[in-house]
């Protein structure tokens, strides 16, 4: 009985610190992506001798190989060993970080950012994967919410602490230094990840149950997904409710706030990172009113309809916020972006067979947003600027971003239009 005790210790204690390995990885990749190119966008502007457009361009890199790897990454770390995936991908990640910081070729650049959207693309679906493998069916939830979690604290925590950082050392050297942590986090990662064999374990690995007598293929999977009026519907509201998150929080959002508030750039970093507070606190929160009130629709109506509204007093009546009330309504935002809920209703909505295809789809929908926006709103940005520059960078006005954000706003509108389309599902049910 002993024996048996410890032994059930040993696996809980060892599941633990592999998912913490893996999730620290997750936490490491958002403060990479986000972090210092949104704290720094003066810095990187003058550093690669761009503009706003350029920059745009610059943080989209990063979008479209994380957005297109998104289903070859499932595959890929379903086909090989965690160790080896996650290794690998922390050590890509840490490399592009370090080339963008190589040079001052804007194009080279680009290349280090595609390098970590190629690195960070892994993070989340390794920790699933190590959750579903060393976790007991019934905790694969919670453990999966934490991990998301602990994700989005990263520029929560990352975002005012690279602002304070640079202020003391010089931000290419701090960019260095985090690089060689990743190169650490790597080396832990491959003596402390493995995979879990069945036979390791007197209890059973989660795995979906198989809902009818024939496997679909990979490609009828995607044909299914692709032909779906409800697929696209649910991926659309995700991009559009994920927009704030990728043109504020990912890109914009910092020196916004310095042009339209006033704020110093720490100032600036803690407010903008309110919106990945609000998603931590909001996620769990609509996943439980969707529960409560039997309905995945209603919540996520309700999501975009606040984000959009919360946004709308951020963006055109900054006369009338105070800084407080700038971190609340950042806050509310972020809450609001929370009410993603087209995960759970697209694995209600579709065959279990297909759930990790589906739910791929719905992520690489999600992530058109940054794609889309954060070109955009540098180009709409340029065009109203009237040409005024300081120390050889271009001052923009309040207006000037007026103008591009109204792109993000256009998205939570076109997201409020496309919810009264989702076919609703009660959470509640088998």
């Amino acid at each position: 009985m002993n024996n048996t005790t410890d032994t059930v210790k040993k696996s809980t204690c060892l599941a633990f610190m592999i998912w913490l390995a893996l999730a620290a990885f997750y936490f490491y990749q958002f403060i990479a992506r986000s972090s210092f190119i949104t704290v720094l966008t003066n810095e990187f502007m003058q550093y690669f001798n761009i503009d706003t457009a350029g920059i745009g361009l610059l943080g989209s890199c990063y979008y479209w190989i994380y957005t297109l790897m998104q289903i070859p990454a499932g595959i890929i770390v379903d086909k090989y060993s965690t160790k080896w995936v996650a290794t690998l991908a922390t050590l890509i990640c840490s490399l592009g970080l370090f080339i963008l910081v190589l040079t001052s070729n804007s194009y080279v650049a680009g290349f280090g950012e595609m390098l970590i959207g190629f690195g960070s693309a892994f993070a989340f679906v390794l920790a699933v994967k190590a959750i579903t493998q060393w976790f007991h069916a019934g905790r694969v939830a919670i453990m999966t919410s934490l991990t998301m979690s602990v994700g989005c604290l990263g520029p929560v925590l990352g975002g005012p602490g690279v602002a304070y950082i640079v202020r003391s050392y010089n931000w290419i050297d701090v960019i260095k230094v985090y690089c060689l942590v990743g190169v650490g986090l790597a080396l832990l990662i491959w003596f402390l990840v493995k995979d879990k064999k069945v036979e390791d374990s007197g209890e059973k690995p989660v795995s979906k149950p198989s809902d009818s007598s024939t496997e679909l293929s990979l490609v009828e999977s995607l044909k299914l997904v692709l032909c779906s009026r409800q697929a696209w519907v649910l991926g659309l509201m995700t991009m559009a409710v994920y927009a704030p998150l990728s043109a504020l929080g990912d890109l914009w959002g910092v020196m916004f706030i310095k042009v339209a508030y006033g704020l110093t750039p720490e100032m600036s970093a803690l407010a903008n990172n309110m919106l990945y507070l609000g998603v931590v606190i909001g996620s769990p929160a609509f996943a439980y009113a969707a529960t409560v009130c039997g309905s995945f629709k209603k919540p996520m109506i309700i999501g975009v309809i606040g984000a959009f509204l919360s946004l709308f007093v951020i963006v055109y009546l900054s006369d009338y916020v105070n800084t407080f009330a700038l971190f609340v309504l950042f806050f509310v935002t972020g809450f609001s972006c929370g009410s993603m809920l087209a995960y759970p209703l697209g694995l209600a909505l579709f065959p279990k067979s297909i759930g990790a295809t589906v739910t791929g789809f719905i992520n690489m929908m999600s992530m058109v947003s940054g794609i889309v926006l954060m070109p955009t709103i540098g180009f709409i940005v340029k065009y109203f600027w009237n040409g005024i520059a300081k120390n050889g960078l271009p001052v923009y006005t309040i207006g000037d971003f007026r103008w591009g954000l109204s792109s993000v706003l256009a998205f939570l509108g076109f997201g409020i239009v496309l919810s009264y389309f989702i076919k609703d599902r009660s959470p509640n049910e088998g």
